[in-house]
């Protein structure tokens, strides 16, 4: 049996990784002994494997390939968006080839989702749109490889995951179309649903699932107590920030979170921050702006200032007593670990996750960050924490439990 697991992002992404890692499991838990392939954002000269299962990479790495010049990138998403649309509207022979004048990168993938037998879109927040022409792009090159494998009469599986926003009507035409021919659909929280029903996915075919990130559970690796140089007794409180903002509400948000983290360390807990995306991809790395917050705090923090592997980080946060955490996977990774956060929003799927493990009142959208509010959240957790435990330990199980739901699905789906 052949499989292809679409839309892979980039390792130092460590939620990104932590989903792929799951999916793969899932998938070799449903189907032992098939043939996987990774079809994703990673170029496979540097990065041939994740956790040993090949990588060929995909077409929107291809065009999105930050090495080359923009006349060249501009260029490949011409040829390849004229060459796919083309493919998805021929009849299936024309189709393949037609799609033989792809370049090697671009072609691999069409090749591999047309003659696989199944194909799973990995779990993630990436079928979406802003509003221009890169949200146009962004949406035809995420649905690509579904509609050539649609095509093909291959089941397309979509992991649990976050929808929306689509502004345009012709994408939420396009994203109907793609979702209404899919075997499975699974959303990940309530307003992911409301996104679908939306595009005309009909209520039947749109499941509610769990994130992937509260299946992952590697073994610990790291002495991070050590390493960071944390007596076995003192609190440690991880942190995690993201450049998202415009630069003048950005500045804002990250001083006001340095005015809380001088807070929580006049307690005599200990702070860190945690970058929880270190990638250069797209200028997301979260070391930039946590460099500018440890300058703004009167109080210098502890800093992880290096490229940490995904399964090593989710230790990091096994050790916190609490985290601030605004990358959301950092909430998930500590939540699994029964410790308490405050999750500072960006979009929809931390008010929607939350707010299914009843822990909505500790969330804090990340334009209305300021000291005030925040501390708010986090000052009676410092206190005492043993209320929003209580809410976790009620809540947490079935929600674990349901994570691990992937395996029995994809069967159904083939």
């Amino acid at each position: 049996m052949n499989i292809v697991v679409i839309n892979a992002y980039v390792r130092e992404n460590a939620g990104d990784a932590a989903l792929l890692s799951v999916c793969l499991r899932h998938v070799h838990d449903a189907f032992p002994g098939a043939d996987t392939v990774i079809a994703g954002m990673e170029d496979a000269a540097v990065h041939p494997a994740f956790e040993g299962v090949p990588n060929i990479g995909s077409i929107r790495r291809h065009v999105a390939d930050g090495t080359v010049t923009l006349p060249r990138r501009l260029l490949r998403k011409a040829l390849a968006g004229l060459v796919g649309a083309g493919a998805v509207m021929l009849p299936a022979p024309l189709a393949r080839v037609l799609l033989r004048t792809l370049p090697a990168e671009a072609r691999r993938e069409a090749d591999a989702v047309m003659r696989a037998d199944l194909v799973v879109s990995m779990g993630g927040g990436y079928v979406l749109a802003r509003p221009g022409l890169d949200g146009y792009q962004n949406v035809f090159f995420v649905l690509l490889p579904a509609l050539l494998a649609q095509k093909a009469g291959v089941p397309v599986v979509w992991a649990p995951q976050s929808f929306g926003p689509f502004p345009a009507a012709l994408q939420r035409r396009l994203v109907g179309r793609v979702m209404r021919r899919s075997a499975a659909v699974l959303a990940r929280e309530d307003v992911s649903v409301g996104e679908l029903l939306a595009c005309g996915v009909p209520a039947d075919r749109v499941e509610r699932a769990v994130d992937a990130g509260f299946a992952f559970q590697p073994e610990r690796r790291t002495d991070w107590r050590s390493r960071l140089g944390v007596g076995p007794d003192e609190r440690l409180v991880g942190v995690t920030a993201r450049r998202w903002l415009a630069p003048a509400a950005q500045e804002r948000y990250e001083r006001e979170l340095a005015r809380t983290l001088d807070a929580v360390q006049a307690t005599g807990a200990r702070v860190v921050l945690i970058p929880q995306v270190s990638t250069d991809y797209l200028g997301d790395d979260d070391r930039v702006c946590e460099r500018r917050i440890a300058g703004y705090c009167a109080t210098r923090p502890l800093m992880v200032d290096e490229v940490v592997d995904y399964r090593d980080l989710k230790g990091l946060y096994d050790e916190c007593a609490l985290l601030i955490g605004t990358r959301f996977h950092s909430v998930i990774f500590s939540l699994t670990s029964g410790v308490p956060c405050v999750a500072i929003e960006y979009e929809h799927k931390t008010r929607g996750i939350m707010a299914d493990l009843d822990l909505g009142a500790w969330v804090l959208p990340i334009a209305d960050v300021t000291h005030d509010r925040l501390w708010t959240l986090v000052e009676p957790l410092l206190k005492d924490p043993d209320p929003y435990r209580r809410i976790l330990d009620a809540n947490l199980p079935g929600y674990l439990a349901r994570a691990e739901s992937l395996p029995a699905r994809l069967r159904e789906a083939v």
